[in-house]
């Protein structure tokens, strides 16, 4: 990443939870490679969904399907 062209911040989202926005990373070119990482609670198999906008005014996407096969968010309906 240079001063010119680098990856300003990254963006993800999931598809089915309440609060679809998971977190934003800000970067700059000083941190030399964009790569984040982060855990997630899911309730449910769903898409994983990561926006990189870039300092030239692009943005690039990517996506995953996540099987959850043992839910996190679990609420007690009585």
């Amino acid at each position: 990443m240079t001063e010119a062209d680098h990856v300003k911040a990254i963006h993800v989202f999931n598809e089915k939870n309440p609060q679809p926005h998971v977190f934003d990373a800000r970067l700059g070119p000083r941190n030399g490679k964009a790569v984040v990482a982060t855990r997630i609670k899911l309730g449910d198999s769903q898409k994983i969904i990561a926006i990189a906008e870039t300092s030239t005014g692009q943005f690039w996407s990517a996506s995953a399907d996540v099987i959850v096969t043992l839910a996190a968010c679990i609420e007690d309906i009585t």
